[in-house]
């Protein structure tokens, strides 16, 4: 089931994937595990994506289904990568760095449940299109959007 696209915030260069109540990983990032890719890296309750700006806002969707889903081509994405995310709670949200922007950030982008089948693994898709437009760049609210990423998950365990 495709979801938003929603409007997000970036700070330091990264935003996150969390269950809920494990915010202490955002300050144990994996940008170490994320740089082998150059995108993003996941583990148990938490990854980590390296975008493009350095801070602003960025365009999410999610594509969530209950079985494996095929590499998007709705349009000429950049780059993609595929990992692995365990989750032990069940409960996965998007979370900004310096959390969510309430006045410029469409909030649905974090109350979207990516961990949707309950507690087990999961192979996560990120997909991601215009991280090379303005590197360490500040996505200003009066310019058009570049950085957009669709996140597609199924679940691989249950």
């Amino acid at each position: 089931m495709l979801k938003g696209p929603y409007r997000f915030s970036v700070a330091e260069n990264q935003f996150y994937l969390l269950d809920d109540g494990d915010l202490d990983h955002v300050k144990n990032r994996t940008v170490t595990a994320a740089g082998r890719n150059g995108l993003v890296a996941g583990s148990e309750n938490h990854a980590v994506v390296l975008a493009g700006i350095s801070a602003g806002t960025a365009m999410i969707s999610y594509d969530l289904s209950p079985e494996r889903l095929a590499a998007d081509d709705s349009q000429e994405w950049e780059e993609a990568a595929e990992f692995d995310y365990t989750s032990t709670t069940g409960v996965t949200h998007l979370a900004a760095c310096m959390g969510p922007d309430e006045e410029s950030d469409d909030m649905e982008a974090y109350e979207v449940n990516l961990t949707f089948n309950g507690p087990g693994d999961y192979r996560m898709r990120l997909h991601a299109l215009g991280r090379g437009l303005s590197p360490d760049g500040v996505q200003d609210e009066d310019e058009p959007i570049a950085e957009h990423y669709l996140l597609q998950v199924w679940p691989t365990t249950g």
